[in-house]
């Protein structure tokens, strides 16, 4: 299978993610892993199953990663899933904040929603989370990250 994971990330954490999916694929399917940078004009006709994947931001994804999957065409039912870095909500106190940030909702919910009027169909969405606003990452986060990637390639 062909996958290919674009990403961004700020802190580290985000990229930190997306190696280790890109490291569980590799010796089993053609893996390609790609800032997000480096990914414009990518096309997608090879592409079996896009990965896409951000930190949190004010309740969306990076400026870049919006561009990206804004921008994206060709879509026609191709398989993707998106992934997105965040802070846990059981550990954001006060709880009115808690509500606030449930209220305004997490990077992955807008690649996807980006990536669905584009004609792609979203084989899954999820989260990953860090410990604080720079990170690090939960322990578990990064072996998390591989068994999800992998189940999406099965």
């Amino acid at each position: 299978m062909n996958v290919t994971i674009v990403y961004d990330s700020v802190f580290g954490n985000t990229g930190t993610i997306a190696k280790a999916m890109a490291e569980a694929l590799a010796p089993d399917h053609q893996v390609r892993l790609l800032p997000v940078a480096e990914a414009g004009g990518i096309g997608t006709d090879d592409i079996d199953l896009l990965v896409v994947g951000s930190p949190t931001r004010g309740f969306r994804a990076t400026p870049a990663i919006d561009a990206f999957a804004g921008g994206l065409a060709g879509g026609s039912g191709r398989r993707a899933a998106v992934f997105d870095t965040r802070l846990d909500l059981e550990e954001i106190h006060p709880a009115p904040l808690r509500w606030v940030v449930q209220a305004g909702g997490y990077a992955a919910q807008r690649i996807a929603g980006d990536l669905e009027r584009h004609g792609y169909s979203i084989a899954d969405s999820t989260g990953f989370l860090v410990t604080g606003t720079e990170g690090p990452l939960k322990a578990g986060e990064a072996e998390r990250a591989r068994a999800w990637v992998r189940a999406l390639v099965e």
